[in-house]
């Protein structure tokens, strides 16, 4: 590694200029993002359960997507108000953009099928909102006595009904998902409401997921700045250490992308950890400026300092590299993603220790890390 950083000292604008082209590359890539947050892609597509998952959802023609909508009262469902609220939040459901309006099940929707000597009779299960007791009894009938009703359209309770609205492909589970609040919004009374399914999870995932990585990464470099900053009373090394660790996460994300991997869960604080990896550098400023103080040539305390410090550098980002390659063994895809990218980040970032800190270190002026130590 010697070699490497006498190189970077002798050539740093060679060095700064390649840094520069290759993130402008990887750079590129970012617009390319993609992000999946389908919990069936955390499964390779050969997974026994994701092979029979795939055979059930084509035999039977079932929606990738469906949202649920669960509708609660403190006595029964079966009320009049109850379903005349259940009626008209369905109706509007029926509306919205990316609802497969035609396979909506609800109390006001499902067909009910009963034998009628050797035929069989289909008919709406409610057609009209029942206007007296008997009616409501009849209906209560009517569900309980259909075993593919109790506990899926009614609780055995009677207390909670649902709503099951599936979603055309392609459809943003999340916009649906909140859609549908807005409408239950206009329908207060005893009954409280309750939306859920896995797209609403999943949509609900990718949209706070890039909203925590915004707020955590920006976190995480701010606080990394500032105690580097108080320990040394320098910008240079400050400033250095972030553009050395965004450099690095830019790579590593941009590979990522150009390979073609969506961006997971978890490969999203991929920065994060990148950011925490990154702070192993601060042994070799801490040592830069030991050496500096003793050599007062700052070529000499560079090397010196590379020297000392660069095989436990190596060493630990060796065995951090190692750590974290065991995820490549793992079947989920997305947890190999994550262990891959953090493998190349780690070994991208100490390749910096060894050329981009040492070509960085050349243009600070003697003179102000002379007042720093002071």
């Amino acid at each position: 590694m010697r070699g490497l950083t006498e190189f970077s000292l002798d050539r740093p604008k060679l060095v700064l200029g390649a840094a520069l082209l290759i993130t402008l590359a990887f750079l590129s890539q970012l617009p390319k993002v993609q992000t999946d947050t389908n919990p069936k892609n955390m499964l390779p597509p050969t997974s026994e359960v994701r092979v029979w998952n795939d055979d059930v959802d084509r035999t039977f023609a079932l929606y990738e997507d469906t949202i649920v909508v669960g509708i609660t009262h403190p006595q029964s469902v079966l009320n009049q108000d109850t379903l005349k609220r259940v009626r008209d939040i369905t109706a509007e459901i029926l509306t919205l953009k990316g609802v497969a309006g035609r396979d909506v099940s609800s109390l006001t929707t499902i067909d009910n099928v009963t034998a009628v000597g050797p035929d069989l009779k289909v008919a709406p299960l409610v057609m009209n909102i029942p206007q007296s007791d008997a009616a409501i009894q009849a209906l209560r009938k009517s569900l309980f006595e259909n075993p593919l009703f109790v506990d899926r359209i009614i609780s055995r309770d009677e207390k909670t009904t649902a709503i099951y609205v599936p979603l055309e492909k392609g459809a943003n589970g999340k916009e649906v998902a909140d859609r549908i609040r807005e409408i239950i919004a206009r329908y207060p009374g005893e009954e409280r409401y309750y939306v859920a399914g896995d797209p609403v999870a999943r949509d609900t995932f990718g949209t706070e997921m890039f909203k925590l990585m915004g707020i955590f990464s920006p976190m995480a470099g701010m606080i990394m700045f500032i105690v580097i900053y108080a320990m040394f009373r320098n910008l240079a090394p400050a400033a250095t250490m972030m553009a050395v660790a965004m450099v690095a996460i830019i790579w590593t994300m941009g590979l990522g992308i150009g390979l073609g991997f969506p961006i997971h869960i978890m490969s999203s604080m991929v920065p994060v950890f990148l950011m925490a990896i990154a702070t192993d550098s601060i042994h070799i400023f801490n040592e830069f400026y030991f050496r500096i103080r003793e050599k007062k040539d700052k070529r000499t305390a560079i090397i010196e300092t590379m020297q000392a410090v660069g095989r436990p550098v190596r060493y630990t980002a060796l065995a951090t590299a190692a750590g974290f390659a065991v995820l490549l063994l793992m079947q989920s895809v997305p947890v190999r993603v994550f262990g891959g990218l953090i493998v190349f980040g780690t070994i991208t970032l100490r390749l910096f220790s060894f050329s981009l800190i040492p070509a960085i270190l050349t243009f600070v002026r003697e003179d102000k890390i002379s007042r720093s130590e002071e």
